[in-house]
C-alpha cells in the first residue's frame, strides 16, 4: 500500500510538468544570468523587426550596395543610447529597471537626407519603435527589444552583435 501511495504522489507531482510544458520550454530560453552589462558597451546591428503580421529582415547585401551595411545600429553605455539610423546618427538617455525593464527617453538625431531607406522599415518608424521599448532580452546571442507599433501591436527589434 505504501508503494502505491508513493507512486501516485510521484505521478501527481510530475504529470503536470509532462502534460503542460513550461513557458521556458515553449519559447527560446533567456541566456541564464544575463544582465544589462552584457548588452552595454557593444554595438548591435538590427537583424529584423518582428510584427504580428510579418517579419521585416534587413537585407545586408542590398544595404551594402547603397553604402548602408549597418543601416540600424544601437549602443548602450552609461545611461546613454546611441547609434545609426538610415542615415542619421541618434542619441538619448535610457534607464534600466528590474525584470528586464528598459525605457528609452527622448532622442535627438542629425538631419541628413536619406537618398535610400531600407525597405519595410523607415528611419522615423525605427525611432518610434525605440521610443516605445518596454523591455529587453538576450536570446541565443541576440538582443531583443520589446516594443509596439503605432497601432499598439507588439513588436520586437532583434539585433546581433557587430
Amino acid at each position: 500500500m505504501k508503494g502505491i501511495t508513493m507512486a501516485l504522489l510521484c505521478a501527481a507531482l510530475f504529470l503536470p510538468a509532462i502534460a503542460f510544458p513550461s513557458a521556458a520550454e515553449a519559447a527560446p530560453a533567456h541566456e541564464s544570468g544575463a544582465t544589462f552589462r552584457d548588452v552595454e558597451g557593444r554595438e548591435w546591428i538590427l537583424l529584423e523587426l518582428r510584427r504580428p503580421a510579418e517579419t521585416v529582415r534587413m537585407d545586408r547585401e542590398t544595404l551594402a550596395a547603397y553604402g548602408m551595411a549597418e543601416a540600424y545600429t544601437i549602443n548602450f553605455q552609461g545611461g546613454r543610447v546611441s547609434g545609426m539610423g538610415a542615415p542619421n546618427r541618434y542619441f538619448g538617455p535610457y534607464t534600466v529597471g528590474s525584470n528586464r525593464v528598459l525605457r528609452i527617453g527622448d532622442m535627438a538625431s542629425t538631419l541628413m537626407l536619406a537618398l535610400v531607406e531600407p525597405e519595410g522599415l523607415r528611419e522615423h518608424e525605427y525611432f518610434a519603435y525605440l521610443s516605445r521599448v518596454t523591455r529587453w532580452d538576450l536570446r541565443n546571442g541576440r538582443l531583443e527589444l520589446h516594443t509596439s507599433s503605432d497601432d499598439g501591436n507588439d513588436a520586437v527589434l532583434v539585433f546581433v552583435p557587430n
